[in-house]
This record gives C-alpha cells, sequence and structure tokens, in this order.
C-alpha cells in the first residue's frame, strides 16, 4: 500500500510540474505570434486556455484590456501551486500513517 501512495504521490506530482511548464511555455509563445499560433502552439493552448480562462473575468479582464498586461499566468500558477502542495501533504499523510 506504502508503494502505490508513494506512486501516486509522484504521479501527481509530475503532473503538476508539468502542466505548470505548460502554463509558462504558453505565456512566452504568447510573445511571440508564430510560435503561438503553430500547431505545437495550438495544442499547448487547449490545455491551458481553459484553466487560463477561469482567471479572465472580472476586473483582471478590464486591467488586460487596458494595459495589455494578462497576469492571468500569475495567478494560475500560484493556485496550481496550493492545490499541489495539499494533495502533496494529504498523501505525505497518508504515506506516513502506513
Amino acid at each position: 500500500m506504502v508503494n502505490f501512495l508513494h506512486l501516486l504521490y509522484e504521479v501527481i506530482n509530475w503532473a503538476f510540474w508539468a502542466y505548470s511548464l505548460l502554463i509558462v511555455i504558453n505565456s512566452i509563445m504568447s510573445w511571440a505570434p508564430f510560435l503561438y499560433n503553430s500547431k505545437l502552439g495550438q495544442i499547448i493552448a487547449r490545455v491551458v486556455e481553459p484553466f487560463l480562462n477561469i482567471f479572465r473575468i472580472g476586473p483582471l479582464e478590464r486591467l488586460t484590456a487596458f494595459t495589455g498586461l494578462d497576469i492571468s499566468p500569475i495567478i494560475a500558477l500560484f493556485i496550481l501551486y496550493f492545490i499541489q502542495r495539499l494533495f502533496s501533504d494529504l498523501l505525505l499523510r497518508l504515506i506516513l500513517r502506513y
């Protein structure tokens, strides 16, 4: 049981790391339209944009419209970090219990 929980812990941490990396890559590619509009850019955007759109509503939408600065990736990474920590702590407690 401990081996399965440890493997689950590693897989979840890797998945959060990979998704965070995709968010960063998507943000960098948005500066270069030829990268963002490429096939790889479209695939990454399809994976990342639904999560980023959660943070692009309300006041942040107006901030982006007025300044041209989109801070939704920063907020998304911040939230993703805390969700990862929550899952990691819960799994570590389960592993230490057994």
